[in-house]
């Protein structure tokens, strides 16, 4: 948007430290702390603060926190009102062990309810296959999670097992993204290969679980751990990928995931770094093209070092990917809907 010179841009979030003064975006902060229930039951007010002091055309909402009160100010101020759907939150409530049938049903109600198409003139979709999963949300342009960094010169990839190899497990951690079950995979394969290297970073809500990986990780000097209960910034993680030979996707085998493309394909699509994946027929047939990654079943520790050593037995990206990693592929159709 910035780029056509026709926007005047403004964001409102979390972030967890002051972004810099920029002459072209103004930056508003609705909390500072995820943890606080009586500032995260502000949000809404201070959303139609900002709102009412920027006085938009056109509001994108990234959360569905703030459909209700959009919805509300869109009366007043007439705005255009457009739904970035990033995650099927609904469905992502059964990925929380720690919450009740009671919690998670009023959880989805109130989700539903926000999300419901009143009020609302476009939906961005970050999966093709929500289409199916949310059929009534429409009109719809699905905008895949693709790789907006610089591009990078591709070149094969050879991993030689004879020097300290760096694993990387990042993003959100929990039971269901499969931290444990990589870590554990890990564990498993270091004890035949101590060579390795094992770094995690990522952003963890589940203190329990937090404690969990720490417990496991604190015996082994070649595993480090940078675990956040705050998101950690996008910039940070994309320069832990660029430092790491190997990228961990080791998501459990879930109706949730199934149908999902992580970002972090793209990305390392993108960064020329591979990839060992939970199997998956989708995500094979997008690597397999120009070996961007291989299958790897986390859960047979026994066959652990087997399975690792055949899949660097020959080289990653002996082609460079496809142009449709990149989001200037899509980025005029996100400019058509506004």
């Amino acid at each position: 948007m910035s780029e056509t010179n026709k926007y005047s841009l403004n964001f409102i979030g979390f972030c967890p430290k002051r972004s810099s003064k920029s002459e072209k975006f103004r930056y508003f902060y609705s909390i500072t702390d995820t943890k606080s229930l009586w500032q995260r039951a502000w949000m809404p007010f201070r959303f139609a603060q900002i709102v009412q002091k920027v006085r938009p055309k056109i509001v994108i909402c990234c959360t569905w926190e703030y459909l209700p009160i959009a919805k509300l100010l869109k009366r007043i101020y007439g705005f255009k009102l457009i739904y970035d759907v990033q995650e099927n939150y609904v469905a992502n409530l059964n990925l929380n062990p720690e919450r009740g049938t009671i919690s998670r049903f009023l959880a989805k109600s109130l989700i539903s309810f926000s999300e419901s198409k009143n009020g609302i003139d476009h939906f961005l979709l970050a999966e093709k296959c929500y289409e199916k999963e949310m059929p009534k949300k429409s009109p719809a342009l699905v905008l895949p999670n693709l790789y907006a960094g610089e591009k990078v010169k591709f070149k094969p990839v050879f991993l030689d097992l004879n020097t300290p190899l760096q694993l990387l497990i990042t993003g959100t951690l929990s039971p269901s993204f499969g931290t444990e079950n990589a870590l554990l995979w890990f564990i498993k394969l270091s004890d035949k290969l101590p060579q390795l290297k094992l770094k995690i970073v990522g952003h963890c809500t589940l203190k329990s679980f937090q404690k969990r990986v720490e417990n496991l990780s604190k015996n082994y000097p070649n595993i480090s751990l940078n675990i956040s209960e705050n998101p950690i910034l996008h910039e940070e993680i994309i320069e832990e990928m660029k430092a790491s030979d190997l990228l961990l996707l080791a998501y459990e085998d879930r109706a949730e995931f199934r149908s999902k493309m992580p970002t972090k394909l793209y990305e390392c699509a993108g960064l020329n770094i591979p990839i060992l994946h939970t199997p998956n027929s989708q995500w094979q047939e997008f690597l397999a093209p120009f070996n961007g990654g291989k299958s790897i079943n986390f859960l047979n520790l026994n066959q652990a070092e087997t399975q690792f050593k055949s899949a660097l037995q020959e080289p990653f990206f002996s082609q460079n990917p496809p142009l449709e990693i990149y989001w200037d592929t899509v980025k005029n159709s996100f400019l058509e809907i506004l």
